[in-house]
């Protein structure tokens, strides 16, 4: 991976983007601590009552996890300024290679299946906003070392990664679980399980790296 030593105010540019991958592109999946709850509520019925449709509610989350995995799909290229380390680079590959290929199947499911849809909006304002104020803090707390080879960078990265990682795994298992069609079905158990075996990789170089 070829390293760069970019100007301040590019480096802060690339904190910001970053930020917008790893955390304003993925602001819809609140499903963290959701493993007890998610089998609790298998027997329930699969859709709750309200204005929306069954496939609206489904399109509302295969539009979360489409913007998801394509923010995901490019942080190797946002990582080029890094000077990260062999492990970590290739966990990050890992992950973005994965994501690429979920996002283009999902796009190309829209012509064979053409209920689905990926455009639906997911993040209300007022997340945005909220979005907005954490990416001016991480750009003032990461600015001064962003382009290091520290272990600080590396574990925040992988961190961050992990849950988000974590969010698709339970966002594709929830579709599954709830679509109708057995293909579409198949497909995010397909990514639910792929999602998992990332969380387990970036789990163990965590623990390996940081956790002994």
């Amino acid at each position: 991976m070829k390293r760069l030593n970019p100007s301040p105010g590019r480096l802060s540019a690339v904190v910001g983007i970053l930020w917008l991958i790893l955390s304003a592109e993925l602001g819809g999946c609140a499903l963290i601590g959701t493993h007890d709850a998610d089998a609790s509520n298998a027997a329930r019925p699969p859709f709750a009552a309200g204005q929306e449709s069954a496939r609206d509610q489904l399109n509302d989350g295969y539009s979360d996890l489409y913007s998801n995995v394509k923010g995901l799909s490019k942080i190797d290229k946002f990582l080029l300024v890094k000077n990260e380390s062999a492990d970590v680079e290739k966990v990050v590959h890992d992950v973005t290679d994965y994501s690429g290929q979920l996002a283009d199947r999902l796009q190309k499911l829209t012509h064979d299946f053409p209920a689905l849809a990926l455009d639906r909006p997911t993040t209300p304002p007022l997340i945005k906003a909220a979005h907005a104020a954490e990416k001016k803090a991480l750009i003032k707390r990461y600015a001064p070392i962003v382009g290091d080879s520290g272990k600080t960078f590396e574990r925040g990265l992988l961190i961050r990664l992990l849950v988000i990682v974590d969010q698709q795994r339970f966002l594709a298992q929830t579709l599954a679980r709830r679509e109708s069609d057995p293909a579409l079905s198949k497909i995010m158990s397909g990514a639910a399980t792929r999602f998992g075996a990332l969380y387990n990789e970036i789990d163990a170089l965590l623990k390996k790296r940081f956790y002994r």
